[in-house]
């Protein structure tokens, strides 16, 4: 986090994908040299409910994860995002959290480890 809000692509300055009204937050919770502990809620609006909001951050530039704001450079997955928000998508379109939900479970398919070949982080940050 400190490289995308300090010398983004070694140019010594923020990332230009994050909403200036964002940036002030992120700069505080996340100052520079600070704690890499401190924890940020990703979805803001709405942090303690899965919900479409967080995809309406990201297009927003509300983006906390780099990932999630790379979602919006390209044209195909921007229009993916996108479509969640088509003025008839709560009637005939995609649904956010269905899509997620098979996501999550293809990707739960891939290179599965099991027994002693894997393991699960007790910290998402480190390795055990």
């Amino acid at each position: 986090m400190e490289e995308r809000l300090y010398n983004f692509a070694s140019l010594g300055g923020p990332d230009p994908s994050i909403n200036p009204r964002l940036l002030p937050e992120l700069t505080s919770t996340c100052p520079k040299n600070g704690d890499v502990g401190v924890r940020l809620p990703m979805d803001h609006g709405s942090e303690d409910t899965f919900d479409i909001q967080i995809l309406q951050n990201i297009r927003s530039g509300f983006a906390v994860l780099q990932s999630d704001a790379k979602l919006m450079d390209d044209l195909t997955t921007r229009g993916i995002v996108d479509s969640y928000f088509n003025v008839w998508a709560p009637f005939f379109g995609p649904s956010f959290e269905a899509d997620f939900v098979i996501s999550m479970v293809r990707m739960g398919r891939i290179g599965v480890k099991t027994g002693s070949n894997g393991n699960i982080r007790r910290q998402c940050k480190s390795f055990n």
